[in-house]
């Protein structure tokens, strides 16, 4: 009968667990605390732990921590009975700011009696039936020659001998956090101080930021509360289509990293995915290398090995030590010759820079489909007009019509020209050679640096064109596929701006909907370049072209890096494909991300599935 009772005891408290979720309670200091009065030098202010409830809506977050705390001073004041009291299911515990000398009667030997009292909360969140969890102080924004210095080291080797001995998990909060601080510099880090002199604490942008690397160590570290975090939004409900995130590739040396990774699908009862992209050097400015492929024939379960083709889409060498590459290639099926027909355009080189005064064409290249390899990559002969000096059709959408005409969008710009402009250009392609045959009226704008990177669909009866611009995101209609109306910034449907600038939007076209694939601002994502991730999906209303916000879900998140240049393919009517690479640069003065970093970005090759719902 006893052995009955303690186990419908225990059955009765997992389903209490189940259905209430996990008490979380937090132990420690001002770092973590929650700020209930406003303080009038720091308005701001907020720890990290009153933002950890965003990250698990599922979970009781109790938050004991306190200001000025200590591991020796939180249980003097009676603080960690208050934690004990609480029966929690786990207890995160974070001390070390106020433990390090000359905080008085605070202070602890990072040797001595701070490990007794960490091992003496941990004995007795266990004897009170809870999990405690250990965390590392959070690194202070303190720089010496552009990186992160820490006083703090004694204290977090403490902290994880502790844990490693106890065999309690830890959070190594300060070295991820040390990790962010360098890749992202001192002038944006103070972005998260609460005011112009506080070093130590956060306002609620930075708690937050913080916040969220607990909530992803959790994850890594204490994975029964995976079901229980969210660090994505959820998508909304009732979207006709799943998404399926695919790792095609991942890893990198610091020194390449993988871009432009697009796809073109060869049909068949299951098609083929043949995916090409190229290695960017780190240490340039969108230098490229020979362009790589690898396939897959069983919808991405398995893939072949990444195979460089040198010969036929490497680089060559010109007069006067110059260099020319093809690059920002996008591979598509062509129906009517049958066969995977690649376009980009071309970029030159001298000495790893890029030389804006060198004629640019577009680069094209024919798949063998038998041999598993391409043409060498030929340029377009454009009509004989000064405009198309600069000129290419790099990252752009590309429609085929069915009499196997293709609609190519092109930029350009005149030698000398402060701006891109934006044309529709109609080609025949015989399987072996594309050529032009006309072209559509020119669309411009004269801001930044144009109107470039267009993206061409047809839905409807009706031919979308979307542009890209350095200050917003612009749209297009025509009837014919060549002939424009004037462009309309990209907005929701509320009239608001879209928030997407500086960066290329692709279409989704399905019987379900017109889609816009892009990145934006306002996704808490003020840490990544321009914004460039996540990478989200919405529906766009093809009458008014507004972007229908709720339909708005991430297909790609992110973590902590942009996510590059990327595509869309067409795999099946049943299944379409968002590809794209974490592009391992940031902004100066610490451009390269290196291979440890605050979120575990590794130049990981995506491939969203999109699978359509019957």
């Amino acid at each position: 009968m006893r052995f009955l009772i303690l186990a419908l005891t225990l059955a009765s408290s997992v389903l209490a667990f189940a259905q209430n979720g996990p008490r979380i309670v937090l132990a420690g200091d001002s770092t973590v605390a929650t700020v209930t009065q406003t303080k009038k030098d720091r308005p701001d202010l907020a720890g990290w732990g009153q933002m950890l409830h965003e990250f698990l809506p599922q979970a009781t977050v109790v938050n004991h921590a306190r200001g000025g705390a200590s591991s020796k001073s939180f249980r003097s004041l009676g603080l960690w009975n208050k934690v004990i009291a609480e029966n929690p299911d786990y207890v995160l515990i974070q001390f070390g700011h106020n433990d390090q000398p000359g905080k008085g009667e605070r202070t602890t030997d990072p040797k001595g009696d701070y490990r007794d009292n960490l091992r003496r909360f941990i004995e007795e969140v266990r004897t009170a039936g809870g999990q405690p969890v250990l965390i590392t102080s959070v690194v202070r924004r303190v720089y010496e020659n552009g990186k992160l210095v820490s006083t703090l080291w004694p204290y977090v080797e403490a902290v994880k001998e502790v844990g490693q001995q106890m065999k309690v998990p830890v959070i190594d909060l300060h070295q991820r956090s040390l990790w962010f601080g360098n890749q992202m510099g001192e002038k944006f880090c103070l972005r998260y101080a609460p005011s112009d002199t506080d070093r130590t604490h956060f306002n609620k942008e930075g708690a937050r930021m913080i916040a969220r690397l607990v909530a992803e160590g959790l994850a890594r570290e204490v994975p029964e509360l995976r079901p229980y975090l969210q660090l994505l939004p959820p998508p909304p409900k009732g979207l006709p289509y799943e998404v399926k995130l695919e790792t095609v590739t991942s890893g990198y040396d610091g020194k390449t990293c993988w871009v432009h990774p697009r796809a073109g699908a060869i049909p068949g009862p299951t098609p083929t995915v043949v995916m090409t992209m190229q290695k960017l050097l780190l240490t340039g400015s969108d230098v490229f290398f020979a362009l790589n492929d690898l396939r897959t024939d069983d919808l991405g379960r398995t893939w072949s090995p990444i195979k460089q083709h040198d010969q036929t889409l490497g680089r060559r060498n010109m007069p006067g030590d110059i260099i020319v590459a093809a690059c920002d290639f996008t591979p598509k099926w062509h129906a009517k010759s049958g066969k995977l027909l690649g376009t980009g355009h071309t970029v030159h080189y001298q000495n790893d820079k890029v030389m804006h005064d060198q004629k640019r064409g577009t680069s094209y290249a024919v798949y063998d489909e038998k041999s598993h390899t391409w043409s060498p990559w030929a340029t377009l002969e454009m009509p004989k007009e000064a405009k198309f000096f600069n000129s290419g059709a790099g990252c752009v959408q590309r429609f085929d019509l069915e009499n196997g005409d293709i609609l190519l969008p092109v930029y350009f710009k005149g030698q000398g020209d402060k701006y891109y402009s934006v044309t529709v250009l109609r080609c025949s392609f015989d399987g072996k050679t594309l050529k032009c045959l006309g072209q559509g009226n020119d669309l411009k704008l004269e801001s930044g640096r144009g109107v470039y990177e267009p993206s061409l669909t047809h839905y409807q009866g009706k031919f979308y064109l979307t542009l890209r611009n350095d200050t917003a995101a612009y749209v297009t209609t025509s009837t014919d596929g060549l002939n424009y109306g004037p462009i309309q910034p990209w907005q929701f449907e509320d009239g608001s701006d879209l928030g997407n600038y500086n960066t290329q939007q692709h279409w989704v076209t399905h019987n379900h909907g017109l889609y816009l694939v892009y990145n934006r601002r306002g996704l808490n994502n003020d840490h990544i370049v321009r914004h460039r991730a996540p990478l989200v999906m919405a529906q766009v209303n093809p009458d008014t072209l507004k972007v229908i916000r709720s339909t708005e879900r991430i297909l790609v998140p992110e973590r902590g890096v942009r996510l590059g240049n990327f595509a869309v393919t067409e795999v099946s009517e049943n299944e379409t494909w968002v590809t794209v690479a974490e592009w391992m640069q940031n902004t100066p003065p610490n451009i390269i991300v290196p291979p440890e970093n605050a979120f575990g970005a590794d130049n990981s090759v995506y491939a969203a599935r999109i699978l359509w719902k019957k």
